[in-house]
C-alpha cells in the first residue's frame, strides 16, 4: 500500500521520498541491513505524523493536559497516545503499540527520532514554499520589489505557522544537551539558509545586480532568515502589531528585505557598505 501524506504545518508535499535511513536512527533490535528498509516504512512513518499532528493540536487545540505537556519537554507524546492518534489517521496501517514497541525499546528513543523527522518536515516545507514562489512567477519574473515581497511573504507564513516554530524552539532549547538533536538543528539551517540564499542569487542575477563588496547572497539570506524567526516570536507573543497581510500576500519582512536591498546592493559607486554609511551619513 502507497504512503498517504496527512502531516501539517504546510501539507509539505514529498515528504513520502525522503529517504528517512539518517534521520531514524534509534531503532532497536534491526540489523543493519534491515534497518533502512524500516526506518523507511509506512507504519514508522505513520507513527511519527501522529506524533506531527498530536504536537500541531497541543499548541493549537488549548487542551491544558496537552500544552502542560508541551512544558514538560514533549511529554505529551506518551506511546498511548501516540499508537491512539496513528490508530485514527491510519487505520488500514493497524499500528499498535507492539510494533511501536518493536520500533523504538525507550521513549526516548522515539522523541529523539521524532525531533529529528520533525526537523525534516521543516526542511521540506521549505522546499513547498519555494515552489510556490516559482509556480507564482519564479524569481526571475516581475519587478525586483515584487519578487522580493512574494519570497518574503512565503518565508514568513513558513516561520509563522505556529506549531513547527514553537517545536523548532524547544528543540534548539534543547540541542546543547542532545547531539543527535544538535546534529538536527544544525542539518535543518543550513538547509535553510542554502535554499533562500541559492533563491537570494537568482533574484539578484536576473535584475542584474551586485552586491556591494564584503557582502554575500548568504548573509543576505542569513539576515531576513533571523529577521523572519524575530518576527515569529512577536507573533508567539500576540502582539498587536502588522506583521502578516495574508489578503495582500504582504508581509512586514518583505519590506525589511527592500531595505536591505538598498543598503547592500552596489548602485554602481562600488563602495563597502561601511563607507557607503559614512560617506551618506559622514560625522557632523
Amino acid at each position: 500500500m502507497a504512503f498517504v501524506q496527512g502531516e501539517p504545518w504546510g501539507e509539505a508535499s514529498g515528504l513520502a521520498e525522503v529517504d528517512l535511513t539518517e534521520t531514524v536512527t534509534n531503532l532497536s533490535r534491526v540489523r543493519a541491513k534491515n534497518r533502512a528498509r524500516l526506518a523507511n516504512s509506512d507504519l514508522t512513518r505513520a507513527f511519527l505524523n501522529a506524533a506531527l499532528r498530536l504536537t500541531d493540536q497541543a499548541f493549537t487545540s488549548g487542551d491544558e493536559e496537552l500544552v502542560e505537556g508541551t512544558r514538560q519537554t514533549l511529554s505529551y507524546l506518551s506511546r498511548p497516545r501516540v499508537v491512539s492518534r496513528a490508530q485514527h489517521d491510519y487505520p488500514d496501517l493497524v499500528p499498535t503499540e507492539a510494533k511501536f514497541r518493536d520500533r523504538w525499546a525507550g521513549q526516548q528513543d522515539f522523541i529523539d527520532d521524532f525531533i529529528s523527522y520533525a526537523l525534516v518536515v521543516r526542511q521540506v516545507s521549505l522546499k513547498t514554499a519555494l515552489g510556490r514562489v516559482l509556480e507564482a512567477g519564479g524569481a526571475e519574473n516581475g519587478d525586483t520589489s515584487e519578487i522580493l515581497h512574494r519570497i518574503a511573504y512565503e518565508g514568513a507564513v513558513l516561520v509563522l505557522e505556529l506549531p513547527a516554530f514553537r517545536l523548532q524552539l524547544l528543540t534548539i532549547a534543547s540541542a546543547s544537551a542532545h547531539p543527535m538533536v544538535s546534529r538536527g538543528v544544525k542539518g535543518m539551517y543550513a538547509s535553510l539558509t542554502a535554499a533562500w540564499f541559492g533563491l537570494y542569487e537568482r533574484v539578484l542575477a536576473a535584475a542584474g545586480l551586485e552586491l556591494r563588496p564584503g557582502v554575500t547572497a548568504e548573509e543576505f539570506a542569513i539576515v531576513l532568515e533571523a529577521m523572519g524567526e524575530g518576527l515569529g516570536l512577536r507573533l508567539l507573543a500576540e502582539l498587536d502589531e502588522p506583521l502578516v497581510d495574508h489578503a495582500a500576500q504582504r508581509s512586514l519582512l518583505g519590506k525589511a528585505a527592500l531595505g536591505l536591498m538598498l543598503g547592500f546592493v552596489d548602485n554602481g559607486d562600488g563602495m563597502t557598505l561601511d563607507a557607503a554609511v559614512n560617506s551618506r551619513f559622514p560625522r557632523a
